[in-house]
């Protein structure tokens, strides 16, 4: 398949939006995980079980992520839903064979329960050297011995991903395992206003260059990837993952911890730019709109969204069309081209919005959605010869 899932979130209305999404074409299933729905249905918040369901019923895919790399961040806290699951036996921890066993035994157990596939589970790495390296390929090769077709987790910070040829190295022991289906995840240490940030283009290359060597042998999909996994579309993934807020959309370390304010905040409303791969304010949405009516739902993608709810799907749409404009094309030198030409028209865009709308469309709005990940993509072209 090829498309856009969607993660899971705790937003009343969830279950319903992700349904009607899937249904609707808008997006092709959801990920679950064990933080953001509960294996015990609780007040406002579907059991997993049901949520699965609803979902396979709509045609979707389901995919059920343990997330065990997101347990052992410092800063993790949020385990209300996370201590249902009953993921560890006595101790909690991979540092062991016996430990490594049991978590995934358990992990496949609630997988099966949902009629999910087997995704094995694994830990935030960052270096392909060292103790963690060890343990993770260590998890991964047990959960093929308990089930030869399961699927493989990775899940690196830009430090992983930007050590070059011991990066190689440990990918092609991973690739070793003939996964059939990869999902990757480029974990962030720290979110800024959940911007997709990518300014290192050395890390986020890397990425791509593990996307590519991963996907001549298995289906690759990218965990939180949103826009920003565009390029790693390009490199050979066929799946994106994405959501209803900015907290789903990029892998933020604070999404799993417990906020000591739980006091009510209104979001900002946003309106994306699917031919800028661009996600911009409203204010900045409205001006575009008031400058030019035509050009400005040829940058959208479409009519105005009027309302939150249909700018959710309106994101999921675009995201999902551009996702499937690349993945269409045949070869890795076709679907580097295709995104090269989006990330030219969006750039030269920007240029005529800033020019024309000082102060609203700004300088950094073309560098986070055009210039950098345009950046990104010609490090990974080029050293691939594309």
């Amino acid at each position: 398949m090829s498309g856009v899932l969607i993660h899971d979130g705790r937003r009343v209305g969830h279950r319903k939006w992700s349904v009607d999404a899937v249904r609707t074409g808008h997006a092709d299933g959801i990920m679950l995980n064990p933080f953001a729905t509960p294996r015990v249905a609780e007040p406002r918040h579907p059991s997993a079980i049901t949520l699965a369901s609803d979902v396979s019923d709509a045609g979707g895919e389901v995919i059920f992520d343990a997330m065990t790399h997101a347990r052992f961040l410092p800063s993790t806290n949020k385990t209300d839903f996370y201590n249902q699951w009953e993921l560890w036996g006595n101790a909690v921890g991979v540092d062991t064979p016996t430990k490594r066993l049991d978590h995934v035994e358990r992990v496949f157990a609630r997988q099966s329960a949902l009629n999910c596939p087997h995704l094995a589970p694994t830990i935030q790495l960052t270096s392909p050297l060292g103790l963690d390296a060890a343990h993770a390929l260590e998890l991964a090769r047990v959960s093929r011995g308990l089930d030869r077709s399961c699927w493989q987790s990775l899940v690196g910070t830009r430090a992983f991903f930007e050590s070059g040829a011991n990066l190689d190295a440990y990918v092609g022991s991973l690739s070793s395992l003939r996964s059939p289906v990869w999902v990757l995840t480029l974990a962030n240490e720290l979110v800024l206003d959940h911007m997709p940030d990518l300014t290192n283009i050395v890390a986020w290359a890397g990425f791509c260059r593990t996307v590519r060597s991963l996907s001549l042998r298995s289906r690759v999909i990218i965990s939180y990837g949103d826009f920003a996994g565009l390029p790693a579309v390009a490199a050979g993934a066929d799946t994106l993952g994405s959501g209803w807020d900015r907290a789903q959309k990029t892998f933020d370390p604070l999404a799993f911890r417990l906020n000591s304010d739980e006091g009510i905040r209104i979001p900002a409303s946003y309106v994306t730019q699917g031919r800028l791969n661009a996600v911009l304010r409203r204010d900045a949405a409205d001006a575009i709109e008031r400058w030019n009516a035509v050009q400005a739902g040829v940058l959208r993608g479409g009519t105005m969204p009027r309302t939150d709810q249909e700018q959710r799907m309106h994101h999921l749409l675009q995201l999902r069309s551009a996702v499937q404009s690349v993945d269409s094309k045949s070869s890795p030198k076709g679907r580097v081209e295709e995104m090269r030409a989006r990330y030219s028209f969006a750039e030269s865009s920007f240029d005529t919005l800033i020019a024309r709308l000082p102060g609203i469309v700004k300088a950094q709005d073309k560098a986070v959605w055009g210039t950098s990940p345009s950046r990104v993509l010609e490090a990974y072209a080029s050293a691939e010869g594309l």
